[in-house]
């Protein structure tokens, strides 16, 4: 006879085997999830596919299978969120070993530039990499020894070499006859861990000296990596905010949201999918890849494709 405790490790065992196959099932499985948004200050239709979190994923050689999903979209253009890039944070009492990869997502971008039109805001992966290797464009100044930067600096560059065929929207918009696109590049205080405490506040000033004033006349798109301050953005002046960052939750518990996002929040609603608050929209995409924490459940990689339409 087993004894009850053994019945619980058995079980529990038994748990932990099944949520690593349905893990690893999940997170080579590509979705598409599609959105309508519409608007008065459209004036005509436009179609656009937004990914982000890629952190050196692979679906297929080459990410050929991501590209051909791409692909059968037709997209207009195409919107990247941030993280493509793996970039490991820096800890004071341990000893840094370096993990940062940046080879995958550089090819990638090199095979979209060619057929797509490409705009690129940056997430804190990318920060963080430009940080290690002390470039003076990164967002904080943080002082890192010369071996972290020595051995940071030829991947820093090589990224910045790749960016350059894209428009990278670093604080910045670009404009088009009925809609803007703004990425707005956070401090990366705004990404510390917040274990049930409540994160900084970004106030419509902050957001406005970043990102300048918006145009009341056009649909307007933001790029701001995290969800977090989503509210905010759309009282700012956003139609429509686009983010990543939570991984739509690494388990995605229906009508409670994400289990855990990168920043030690629980049951976060707006971790994944689709939002509204007042007259705006927060699309969250559950990313493509993962990091430290690399299990999906009930969240499958997402692409994004977002269909923009005149009307109320």
């Amino acid at each position: 006879m087993f004894s009850m405790a053994k019945i619980f490790i058995i079980l529990t065992l038994l748990c932990v085997s099944v949520t690593i196959i349905i893990s690893e099932w999940e997170r080579s499985k590509l979705k598409v999830y599609k959105y309508i948004i519409s608007s008065p200050r459209l004036k005509s239709e436009h179609k656009f596919v937004f990914i982000s979190d890629l952190h050196e994923k692979e679906f297929g050689k080459d990410n050929e299978e991501l590209i051909k999903k791409i692909d059968e979209l037709n997209p207009d253009f195409i919107l990247i969120g941030g993280d493509l890039i793996r970039s490991h944070k820096v800890h004071e009492n341990r000893k840094y070993k370096d993990r940062d990869s940046v080879k995958v997502s550089i090819k990638l971008l090199e095979k979209l530039e060619k057929k797509y039109k490409i705009y690129f805001s940056y997430g804190n992966h990318e920060q963080r990499l430009f940080q290690k290797a002390g470039f003076d464009d990164c967002k904080d100044t943080v002082k890192y020894d010369k071996y972290i930067q020595d051995i940071s600096k030829d991947r820093a560059e090589e990224l910045k070499s790749a960016l350059l065929k894209v428009c990278v929207l670093d604080n910045s918009s670009v404009s088009f006859e009925d809609f803007d696109i703004t990425g707005i590049s956070l401090p990366m205080r705004y990404y510390t861990p917040l274990f049930l405490r409540k994160g900084e506040e970004l106030t419509e000033s902050q957001i406005t000296g970043m990102a300048g004033t918006p145009d009341g006349d056009k649909f307007h798109i933001v790029m701001i990596h995290t969800p977090m301050h989503y509210k905010n953005v759309i009282e700012y002046g956003a139609d429509l905010v686009l983010s990543g960052h939570y991984h739509g939750g690494t388990v995605y518990i229906p009508y409670l949201g994400a289990l855990m996002t990168p920043q030690y929040q629980f049951f976060v609603k707006e971790s994944a999918g689709e939002h509204k608050y007042k007259n705006g929209t927060l699309i969250a995409n559950r990313g493509l890849g993962t990091h430290s924490v690399n299990i999906r459940i009930n969240n499958r990689p997402e692409i994004s494709l977002i269909t923009l339409k005149p009307g109320e």
